[in-house]
């Protein structure tokens, strides 16, 4: 199902900082976010050493998007992207956009190839965007974005559609295109409300639903998740309960047992394996396992059985 012959798509979370506060993320929503975040870097030796493109043939994206960081805040990120940059993949940048300087994001732009993209986290077409994004700064932002496609920078704008901004959906597309932006990519909240969405998470894994089969989104897509810590999993789904194991000690679910019957910090972290071992692992095969088993993992159950889902929809400027 995933080998490093055929993977072609790999997620890297590089840190635990991020300078703003999503509603809807684990940083708001954690009981344990005070004993985990704002701690730690995946550094660039580790990265240098056990992501080289020798080791992945078919390699076709990567993806800086982690679960709770802010990828620009890494202090090597230049170098990081750098190392990356003559793959022939695509790499792809996932920030809120209000981090660093105008002439740092100058740099980033000269450092990535042309088809490589920043895809900036705007959820409204002026200050409205930072009631979701709290912290952020949207004339911060403009000026980073303005700064980097000016420099040669590849952007999509990305929005987070909730009641509360949905009304300047139309205006931000407009500004996006007039701003150079070369795609627009529109998130439907299934949320109605940024304000439910702890309750409504709490609900989902609490409760595993119908007996379906689960088709897993990442193996179908031949795609893993790496995390700050080094610790390799299937996907971004399982890393904020991979965070809060260590820390808050507690055995909630299948997910738990597995990591502790399989030594899972020699068995899956960077500083102990290779990415192709990590694939082949006891915790790999026990979440696989999993899936057919009486006792699910309900995270995997409730992420990749039919739910209710966000709907994504990219458009070209």
């Amino acid at each position: 199902m995933w080998t490093s012959e055929t993977l072609e798509w790999i997620d890297i979370e590089l840190t635990s900082f991020c300078n703003i506060k999503c509603k809807g993320c684990f940083r708001v929503l954690s009981d344990y976010k005070d004993d985990i975040l704002n701690k730690t870097y995946l550094d660039l030796d580790t990265i240098k050493e056990k992501f080289q493109k020798e080791m992945f043939p078919n390699i076709k994206i990567i993806n800086f998007c982690g679960s709770v960081d802010e990828p620009c805040s890494h202090p090597q990120f230049h170098e990081i992207v750098e190392h990356f940059a003559q793959w022939g993949c695509h790499i792809n940048v996932a920030t809120n956009g209000s981090l660093r300087t105008t002439s740092w994001w100058e740099k980033l732009a000269k450092i990535m190839p042309p088809s490589h993209r920043v895809t900036w986290g705007i959820d409204g077409s002026d200050e409205l965007s930072e009631v979701y994004r709290e912290g952020s700064s949207f004339k911060k932002v403009q000026q980073n974005f303005k700064a980097f496609i000016a420099a040669g920078g590849q952007s999509v704008w990305q929005f987070i559609s909730f009641e509360h901004n949905e009304h300047q959906l139309e205006t931000a597309k407009q500004m996006a295109k007039d701003e150079g932006f070369k795609d627009f990519k529109t998130i439907i909240s299934h949320r109605k409300d940024t304000k439910e969405v702890k309750h409504k998470r709490a609900k989902a894994d609490s409760n595993p639903g119908e007996r379906a089969c689960i088709s897993c989104k990442y193996a179908n897509q031949k795609r893993i998740f790496v995390n700050h810590m080094g610790n390799v999993i299937p996907c971004c789904h399982l890393n904020s309960k991979m965070l809060e194991f260590p820390v808050s000690g507690k055995h909630k679910d299948r997910f738990e047992d597995i990591l502790v019957e399989n030594d899972y910090m020699n068995d899956i972290n960077l500083k102990n394996v290779t990415l192709d071992q990590a694939m082949n692992s006891k915790v790999w095969n026990g979440i696989k396992d999993s899936w057919t088993d009486d006792v699910r993992i309900p995270k995997c159950e409730s992420t990749c059985a039919e739910k209710i889902r966000d709907k994504f929809i990219k458009e070209q400027l």
